[in-house]
């Protein structure tokens, strides 16, 4: 999941009145929207601090922007906690196994082994480099591996 999306200012050109895109919020318009000139920038929202005109426009895309964002903020939390779920369970199955401590499941969850069947089948080699893990001893957990499968 990707955030691509970014307010834009938008002023009225003096010849003409029409609107045409800014080179910031003004401070009137961070303050109406309920942020402030720091909390804008620290959003990433570029803030022009020479400007005096406050368009609703410009607050209600502020307004937006703000609601967009704490929505994406609330997926990224989902998401992460399914994972870290996710990780906890495949933790969890490897430490079914006799012959695998917790710290070794942690390890092996951390290199992609996430299941026992994914440990009976492993390449013990490539396993023993990402995890720190003598091979000997992988070699031990493999085996108890292939009696559960």
């Amino acid at each position: 999941m990707s955030f691509d999306i970014i307010a834009e200012p938008a002023v009225k050109s003096p010849a003409d009145a029409r609107f045409r895109r800014g080179r910031g919020f003004s401070i009137e318009e961070t303050v109406q929207s309920g942020l402030t000139v720091d909390d804008a920038r620290k959003m990433g929202l570029l803030v022009d601090m020479r400007r005096r005109t406050a368009y609703p426009e410009n607050i209600e895309a502020l307004k937006q922007y703000q609601k967009d964002l704490e929505e994406f903020i609330k997926a990224l939390a989902e998401e992460e906690s399914a994972a870290a779920a996710s990780a906890k369970k495949s933790v969890d199955g490897l430490s079914m196994l006799k012959s695998v401590t917790a710290e070794e499941a942690k390890l092996l969850t951390s290199a992609g082994v996430e299941t026992i069947s994914d440990l009976a089948y492993c390449d013990i080699a490539k396993v023993a480099e990402k995890t720190g893990i003598t091979e000997d001893r992988i070699t031990q957990m493999v085996k108890a591996a292939l009696k559960k499968v």
